[in-house]
């Protein structure tokens, strides 16, 4: 009798008792591992996050994660934005007023008539920081730089004897227009009766203040004036 296929029998069933490796009808092809009791699977980290791990949140809405823009601290004429940049450009590339420390307090014909012109302003209204000086040509800039502080109201004056309109633009940079003049004529007013600007902010605030001799020419003063809220 031919020992061999006994042989084979004998071996598959100590096989499947688990005393001998599987080698019967073998494809060659290695079994899938399975889980150790305990350990996670081979797919476990698709089905749930690791312990302690950081859900990433869905993304805010784009209108409620929009920056709020500052409206504006006084009446302003101008609403096209393309006329706006053309202005706070022009402003930027102009040259800087030259400060006089003491403010519309001195003799000169300038300083008087900034102090004339603000007879209009607000009762107790008075000088703040230096007296902003220069001369332009027609359509021509000069720029200075006011800080508001919070607890204060402010309006700004502008004088020339022989600029015939002379205009005043304030802009929160990077170019948000937040006042101008409302007039055509040599003493520009911004935050002019019967309402001063006063800053909501608690912080202090830097604008750019653009100095435009729209009609004539000549010597100019601009001069911040304030009060206690």
């Amino acid at each position: 009798m031919n020992k061999t296929p006994l042989r084979i029998v004998a071996l598959c069933v100590l096989a499947g008792a688990g005393a001998l490796p599987a080698a019967c009808g073998g494809g060659g092809q290695k079994p899938a591992e399975s889980a150790t009791a305990g350990e996670p699977s081979e797919n476990s980290a698709l089905d749930e996050p690791k312990a302690g791990a950081k859900s990433t949140p869905p993304p805010a809405d784009s209108a409620s994660a929009a920056p709020a823009v500052e409206p504006p601290l006084a009446q302003v004429l101008v609403t096209d934005s393309g006329q706006i940049t053309k202005i706070y450009d022009a402003a930027n590339a102009s040259p800087a007023a030259t400060l006089k420390p003491d403010g519309a307090k001195g003799g000169d014909a300038l300083a008087k008539g900034v102090r004339e012109a603000a007879k209009k302003l607000t009762a107790g209204m008075t000088p703040d920081g230096p007296l902003a000086m220069g001369s332009v040509k027609e359509k021509q800039h000069l720029h200075t730089d006011v800080t508001l502080q919070p607890g204060k109201c402010y309006s700004i004056v502008g004088f020339s004897q022989k600029v015939k309109d002379l205009d005043l633009y304030m802009f929160l940079p990077p170019g948000i227009l937040s006042g101008q003049d409302l007039t055509d004529d040599n003493k520009p007013i911004i935050g002019g009766p019967p309402q001063p600007m006063c800053p909501v902010s608690q912080q202090p605030v830097t604008y750019k203040v653009d100095i435009f001799a729209e009609s004539g020419g000549g010597d100019v003063a601009v001069q911040l004036f304030s009060k206690g809220k």
